[in-house]
């Protein structure tokens, strides 16, 4: 059944991006401008410990060759952009496998990733716009930004998400977005993932100070139906947001409340949390289009897991930096790092998580380039069994063309 619903937003998603093509036919007046750029990366990945187990370390290469291409549409008044891709994903055993035990290959699949966003200002004062978010994964983080799973189930994401932005003038806007998540796992066993489906409903309220400061107050209802044992729940969120505009960087605060109700008894019963958030992003020379000469994104926040099969939920602080400087005009360097604690809330357990990556790419020319990234992830537990540490390292070449705007 979940299959069969998970099929609705695609042929939604191929609705509007029609509709919105005749849409945007309609304002050829307004001098709109196509960007088309095919993209194909290909690549080579060793993992010390590919199923990141604590006793049963497994070396694994893995392979993949991974096209794409981003197709983007503007005009005075909408724009259509569209980025798709597939990557095939082959694994290589390179230890002795016991007899009875999955083989790497086993786990060879294609994964596919399309994201479309289309909006349009219907009146001076209304701005309308749909997002559709497809993925077709064995990554877990794909499903939850929070997530603490080391699982490798196949399963399907979609995420639908129309939305309406009103302005009332200079200083006040409101805004009103819907999001229907369907996650759908291939082989939904007892303890190999469970389906699920999330509405949610979204208002916020913006107040636009002066050009470089706005606060906004941002309230979230939304419920996640499980399709077989884990309890369904609702949550409610309420977060007031500070936005500073520094000449390249953006200051963000953010702090509120978050309150999940179960429909049924969990163990620990129903939990909330102090959620909040502290971000600074920005690049150099900011208004760029390709590399930029420098480039941060720093944040720390707090809030629960949403995805949280057999009831798994935590409250999670977690650390995220992504930076990256070019230098000679060919050598772009980039630091990504990550740290999370996960707190359990049914369980006494808890989990210290990192990881951190060093990465260079070399361009030849603006379209060709070859990169090496290096890296370690690793988990401390105080529950037995559960601790782990994989060194990475991998090597790719990419290429992308732009076929020129017009």
């Amino acid at each position: 059944m979940m299959r069969k619903m998970a099929i609705l937003p695609i042929i939604g998603y191929v609705f509007l991006f029609i509709a919105t093509q005749c849409w945007t036919n309609t304002n050829a007046s307004a001098q709109g401008q196509m960007i088309l750029k095919p993209n194909i990366e290909a690549g080579w990945q060793s993992d010390s410990n590919f199923y990141k187990s604590e006793a049963d370390e497994k070396q694994v290469y893995t392979y993949n060759v991974k096209p794409g291409i981003k197709f983007g549409y503007t005009t005075g008044k909408s724009d259509i952009s569209i980025d798709y891709w597939f990557n095939v994903l082959r694994y290589d055993d390179q230890d002795d496998i016991p007899q009875g035990y999955k083989e790497a290959d086993e786990y060879d699949y294609v994964k596919h990733y399309g994201w479309f966003t289309a909006q349009t200002q219907a009146t001076d004062r209304l701005q309308v716009g749909i997002d559709n978010l497809f993925q077709s994964t064995r990554d877990p983080a794909a499903a939850d930004i929070n997530s603490n799973a080391v699982d490798r189930y196949k399963y399907l994401l979609n995420n639908f998400s129309p939305r309406l932005l009103y302005r009332f003038g200079e200083k006040f806007d409101v805004g009103i977005k819907y999001k229907n998540l369907i996650t759908d796992y291939t082989d939904d066993d007892i303890g190999e993932g469970e389906d699920s489906t999330e509405n949610r409903g979204t208002l916020t309220l913006y107040y636009n100070l002066n050009t470089r400061t706005a606060f906004d107050l941002d309230y979230q209802v939304w419920n996640r139906n499980y399709d077989k044992t884990t309890s369904d729940y609702t949550s409610n969120q309420v977060m007031l947001n500070l936005n500073h505009q520094f000449n390249y960087f953006t200051l963000g605060l953010g702090a509120g409340y978050h309150a999940r109700n179960f429909d049924a008894d969990v163990a620990g019963g129903d939990i909330g949390t102090v959620a909040w958030q502290v971000s600074l992003t920005g690049q150099n020379p900011p208004d760029t289009d390709g590399i930029p000469k420098s480039a941060v994104n720093l944040s720390v926040g707090n809030n629960f897991n949403d995805s949280g099969s057999g009831e798994t939920y935590y409250d999670a602080t977690r650390f995220e930096l992504d930076a990256s400087y070019l230098l000679f005009d060919r050598l772009n360097c980039q630091l990504t790092a990550w740290y999370q604690i996960a707190d359990y809330e049914t369980s006494d357990r808890e989990d210290d998580r990192w990881y951190g990556s060093l990465a260079v790419d070399y361009w030849f020319h603006e379209i060709f380039a070859i990169g090496l990234e290096g890296g370690l992830e690793e988990r401390d537990s105080n529950e037995q069994g559960r601790d782990f540490d994989n060194q990475f390292i991998m090597l790719n070449v990419q290429f992308n063309y732009d076929m020129g705007s017009k």
